[in-house]
Protein backbone atom coordinates (compact mmCIF):
# COMPACT_ATOMS: atom_id res chain seq x y z
CA UNK A 1 0.00 0.00 0.00
CA UNK A 2 0.90 3.31 -0.75
CA UNK A 3 1.41 6.75 1.60
CA UNK A 4 1.84 9.86 0.56
CA UNK A 5 2.45 12.05 3.36
CA UNK A 6 4.61 15.26 4.46
CA UNK A 7 7.20 14.47 6.17
CA UNK A 8 10.51 15.17 8.03
CA UNK A 9 13.60 13.17 8.48
CA UNK A 10 14.64 12.87 12.14
CA UNK A 11 17.40 10.44 11.52
CA UNK A 12 19.60 9.00 8.46
CA UNK A 13 21.35 5.96 9.05
CA UNK A 14 23.74 4.13 6.98
CA UNK A 15 22.23 0.33 6.54
CA UNK A 16 24.18 -2.41 4.34
CA UNK A 17 26.48 -1.06 1.94
CA UNK A 18 23.98 1.20 -0.48
CA UNK A 19 20.84 1.43 1.72
CA UNK A 20 19.72 3.95 4.63
CA UNK A 21 17.06 4.10 7.18
CA UNK A 22 15.30 7.03 7.61
CA UNK A 23 13.36 7.94 10.98
CA UNK A 24 10.66 10.05 9.92
CA UNK A 25 7.94 12.46 11.53
CA UNK A 26 5.22 11.84 9.03
CA UNK A 27 1.88 13.75 9.26
CA UNK A 28 -0.08 11.19 8.37
CA UNK A 29 1.32 7.83 10.06
CA UNK A 30 3.62 9.88 13.07
CA UNK A 31 7.33 8.09 14.29
CA UNK A 32 8.25 5.93 10.73
CA UNK A 33 11.52 3.70 10.12
CA UNK A 34 11.50 3.96 6.17
CA UNK A 35 14.15 1.90 4.31
CA UNK A 36 15.55 3.94 1.71
CA UNK A 37 17.06 1.21 -0.76
CA UNK A 38 20.01 2.53 -2.73
CA UNK A 39 20.34 6.04 -1.51
CA UNK A 40 24.30 5.52 -0.49
CA UNK A 41 25.13 5.54 -4.26
CA UNK A 42 26.26 8.48 -5.76
CA UNK A 43 23.87 8.04 -8.98
CA UNK A 44 20.87 7.99 -6.76
CA UNK A 45 17.62 10.14 -6.89
CA UNK A 46 16.73 9.86 -2.90
CA UNK A 47 20.34 11.03 -1.68
CA UNK A 48 19.38 14.80 -1.43
CA UNK A 49 16.57 13.84 1.32
CA UNK A 50 17.82 11.22 2.98
CA UNK A 51 19.59 13.62 5.49
CA UNK A 52 18.61 14.80 8.79
CA UNK A 53 16.17 18.31 8.74
CA UNK A 54 14.82 17.19 5.14
CA UNK A 55 11.57 18.19 4.82
CA UNK A 56 9.31 17.72 1.92
CA UNK A 57 6.25 15.43 0.57
CA UNK A 58 7.45 11.57 0.93
CA UNK A 59 5.88 8.72 -1.00
CA UNK A 60 6.04 5.37 0.92
CA UNK A 61 5.50 1.91 0.30
CA UNK A 62 4.00 0.14 3.20
CA UNK A 63 3.56 -4.12 3.72
CA UNK A 64 3.48 -5.68 6.98
CA UNK A 65 4.23 -2.54 8.56
CA UNK A 66 7.65 -2.26 7.47
CA UNK A 67 8.48 1.02 5.05
CA UNK A 68 10.00 1.92 2.06
CA UNK A 69 10.61 5.57 0.46
CA UNK A 70 9.31 5.10 -2.84
CA UNK A 71 10.10 8.69 -3.71
CA UNK A 72 10.13 11.71 -2.11
CA UNK A 73 10.50 15.58 -3.06
CA UNK A 74 12.24 17.67 -0.82
CA UNK A 75 10.93 21.09 0.08
CA UNK A 76 13.36 22.44 2.82
CA UNK A 77 16.77 21.47 3.71
CA UNK A 78 17.51 24.27 6.78
CA UNK A 79 20.52 25.18 5.33
CA UNK A 80 21.03 27.82 7.79
CA UNK A 81 20.54 25.38 11.01
CA UNK A 82 23.28 22.52 9.02
CA UNK A 83 25.64 25.37 9.09
CA UNK A 84 25.71 26.49 12.50
CA UNK A 85 26.91 23.79 15.55
CA UNK A 86 24.40 25.50 18.56
CA UNK A 87 21.62 25.64 15.79
CA UNK A 88 22.45 21.80 15.01
CA UNK A 89 22.93 20.88 18.65
CA UNK A 90 19.38 22.10 18.85
CA UNK A 91 17.60 20.81 16.41
CA UNK A 92 19.57 17.41 17.00
CA UNK A 93 17.31 18.00 20.05
CA UNK A 94 14.54 18.57 18.88
CA UNK A 95 14.64 15.22 16.62
CA UNK A 96 15.70 13.30 19.52
CA UNK A 97 12.70 14.16 21.39
CA UNK A 98 10.17 13.10 19.01
CA UNK A 99 11.49 10.28 18.43
CA UNK A 100 11.29 9.48 21.71
CA UNK A 101 7.78 10.45 22.46
CA UNK A 102 5.63 10.77 19.33
CA UNK A 103 3.73 6.93 18.84
CA UNK A 104 3.63 4.99 15.22
CA UNK A 105 0.72 4.89 13.06
CA UNK A 106 -1.22 8.06 14.44
CA UNK A 107 -1.60 11.03 12.75
CA UNK A 108 1.25 14.10 13.88
CA UNK A 109 0.23 16.60 12.28
CA UNK A 110 0.36 19.15 15.12
CA UNK A 111 3.57 17.72 15.93
CA UNK A 112 5.32 17.81 12.84
CA UNK A 113 3.62 21.88 12.25
CA UNK A 114 5.61 22.29 16.03
CA UNK A 115 8.75 21.29 15.18
CA UNK A 116 8.52 22.98 11.33
CA UNK A 117 7.97 26.31 13.04
CA UNK A 118 10.76 25.98 15.72
CA UNK A 119 13.02 24.88 13.43
CA UNK A 120 12.05 27.99 11.11
CA UNK A 121 12.21 30.44 14.21
CA UNK A 122 15.65 28.73 14.76
CA UNK A 123 17.32 29.26 11.42
CA UNK A 124 16.24 32.82 11.59
CA UNK A 125 17.06 33.91 14.90
CA UNK A 126 13.86 34.97 15.62
CA UNK A 127 13.45 34.23 19.59
CA UNK A 128 16.83 33.24 21.49
CA UNK A 129 17.71 29.42 21.62
CA UNK A 130 16.70 28.95 25.14
CA UNK A 131 13.20 30.26 24.60
CA UNK A 132 12.81 28.60 21.53
CA UNK A 133 13.88 25.45 23.47
CA UNK A 134 11.29 25.79 26.68
CA UNK A 135 8.57 26.49 23.77
CA UNK A 136 8.88 23.02 22.07
CA UNK A 137 9.58 21.16 24.88
CA UNK A 138 6.33 22.38 26.81
CA UNK A 139 4.30 22.44 23.64
CA UNK A 140 5.70 19.04 22.88
CA UNK A 141 3.99 17.84 26.19
CA UNK A 142 0.84 19.17 26.00
CA UNK A 143 0.51 17.56 22.53
CA UNK A 144 1.58 14.44 23.68
CA UNK A 145 -0.88 14.07 26.57
CA UNK A 146 1.31 15.44 29.37
CA UNK A 147 -0.09 19.48 29.43
CA UNK A 148 0.16 20.76 32.88
CA UNK A 149 -2.61 22.43 34.29
CA UNK A 150 -1.45 26.44 34.47
CA UNK A 151 -4.46 28.18 35.04
CA UNK A 152 -3.71 28.93 38.46
CA UNK A 153 -2.64 28.22 41.73
CA UNK A 154 -4.67 24.53 42.26
CA UNK A 155 -5.12 25.45 45.97
CA UNK A 156 -7.00 29.12 45.72
CA UNK A 157 -7.27 29.70 41.79
CA UNK A 158 -5.10 33.06 42.10
CA UNK A 159 -2.70 33.43 39.29
CA UNK A 160 -1.66 37.21 40.34
CA UNK A 161 1.38 36.44 42.50
CA UNK A 162 5.10 37.64 42.39
CA UNK A 163 5.91 34.09 42.41
CA UNK A 164 4.74 30.57 42.60
CA UNK A 165 5.99 27.00 42.85
CA UNK A 166 5.36 24.39 40.04
CA UNK A 167 5.69 20.43 41.17
CA UNK A 168 7.32 18.70 38.05
CA UNK A 169 5.65 15.41 39.18
CA UNK A 170 2.06 17.06 39.85
CA UNK A 171 2.05 18.96 36.80
CA UNK A 172 0.39 22.09 38.88
CA UNK A 173 1.30 25.37 40.42
CA UNK A 174 0.43 26.90 43.79
CA UNK A 175 1.05 30.06 45.36
CA UNK A 176 3.25 30.79 48.23
CA UNK A 177 0.40 31.11 50.45
CA UNK A 178 -0.70 27.52 49.77
CA UNK A 179 2.62 25.94 49.08
CA UNK A 180 2.91 23.33 51.90
CA UNK A 181 5.21 23.77 54.30
CA UNK A 182 9.07 22.12 53.56
CA UNK A 183 10.97 22.02 50.42
CA UNK A 184 9.09 19.10 48.47
CA UNK A 185 11.70 17.31 46.21
CA UNK A 186 9.72 18.50 42.76
CA UNK A 187 8.77 21.70 43.58
CA UNK A 188 10.29 24.54 41.83
CA UNK A 189 10.05 28.46 42.01
CA UNK A 190 8.48 29.91 39.33
CA UNK A 191 8.52 33.91 38.90
CA UNK A 192 5.35 35.81 37.24
CA UNK A 193 7.50 36.37 34.32
CA UNK A 194 8.18 32.77 34.16
CA UNK A 195 4.72 31.65 34.92
CA UNK A 196 2.76 33.47 32.50
CA UNK A 197 5.20 32.69 29.86
CA UNK A 198 4.51 28.92 30.37
CA UNK A 199 1.00 29.84 30.62
CA UNK A 200 1.04 31.06 27.64
CA UNK A 201 2.93 27.81 26.30
CA UNK A 202 0.16 25.72 27.32
CA UNK A 203 -3.12 27.72 26.10
CA UNK A 204 -2.38 29.95 23.26
CA UNK A 205 -3.37 28.96 19.39
CA UNK A 206 -0.59 27.56 17.65
CA UNK A 207 -0.56 30.69 15.01
CA UNK A 208 0.13 32.87 18.54
CA UNK A 209 2.62 30.31 20.14
CA UNK A 210 5.82 32.42 19.32
CA UNK A 211 4.65 36.16 20.13
CA UNK A 212 6.18 36.90 23.16
CA UNK A 213 9.61 37.60 24.09
CA UNK A 214 11.56 36.76 27.54
CA UNK A 215 14.69 37.96 28.50
CA UNK A 216 17.78 36.00 28.75
CA UNK A 217 17.54 34.96 32.60
CA UNK A 218 13.87 34.39 32.56
CA UNK A 219 14.55 32.29 29.46
CA UNK A 220 16.94 30.23 31.36
CA UNK A 221 14.53 29.84 34.09
CA UNK A 222 12.05 28.57 31.93
CA UNK A 223 13.93 26.44 29.80
CA UNK A 224 15.42 24.61 32.96
CA UNK A 225 11.96 23.88 34.36
CA UNK A 226 10.74 23.17 31.26
CA UNK A 227 13.66 20.88 30.78
CA UNK A 228 12.80 18.57 33.75
CA UNK A 229 9.14 18.49 33.35
CA UNK A 230 9.87 16.73 30.04
CA UNK A 231 12.96 14.39 31.32
CA UNK A 232 10.49 13.81 34.47
CA UNK A 233 7.13 13.36 32.73
CA UNK A 234 8.56 10.83 30.07
CA UNK A 235 10.70 8.94 32.05
CA UNK A 236 13.87 9.15 29.11
CA UNK A 237 17.53 10.80 28.91
CA UNK A 238 18.57 12.41 25.80
CA UNK A 239 22.03 12.24 25.24
CA UNK A 240 22.12 15.37 22.36
CA UNK A 241 20.53 17.21 25.38
CA UNK A 242 23.58 16.69 27.77
CA UNK A 243 25.63 17.50 24.87
CA UNK A 244 23.30 20.75 24.34
CA UNK A 245 24.18 21.80 27.98
CA UNK A 246 27.53 20.44 28.63
CA UNK A 247 28.52 23.20 25.34
CA UNK A 248 26.40 26.17 26.59
CA UNK A 249 29.55 27.96 27.42
CA UNK A 250 31.52 27.40 24.53
CA UNK A 251 29.04 28.45 22.25
CA UNK A 252 29.20 31.64 23.73
CA UNK A 253 32.31 32.43 22.87
CA UNK A 254 33.58 33.89 19.46
CA UNK A 255 34.40 31.70 16.55
CA UNK A 256 38.01 31.05 16.49
CA UNK A 257 40.11 32.52 14.13
CA UNK A 258 37.29 35.54 13.91
CA UNK A 259 39.98 38.43 16.46
CA UNK A 260 41.66 40.42 14.05
CA UNK A 261 45.38 40.02 14.33
CA UNK A 262 47.59 42.65 15.81
CA UNK A 263 49.27 44.36 13.18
Amino acid sequence: MQIKTKAIVLRAQDYNENDKLLTLLTEKRGLVFAYVFGARKMKSRLSSVCSMLSYGEFVLFENKGKYNVDSAESERLFFGIRQDLEKLSYASYFCELCSGIIPAEEPAEDMLRLLLNTLHMLENRKLPAQQLKAIFELRAMCITGYAPNLVACSECGRYDKDMLWFNLEQGCVTCMDCKPEGDAQYDMPMQKAVFLAARHIVYAPAEKLFSFRLGEKAAEELSFITEKYTALQTDKKYPTLEFLNSSKDIFKQPFFGTKEVEK
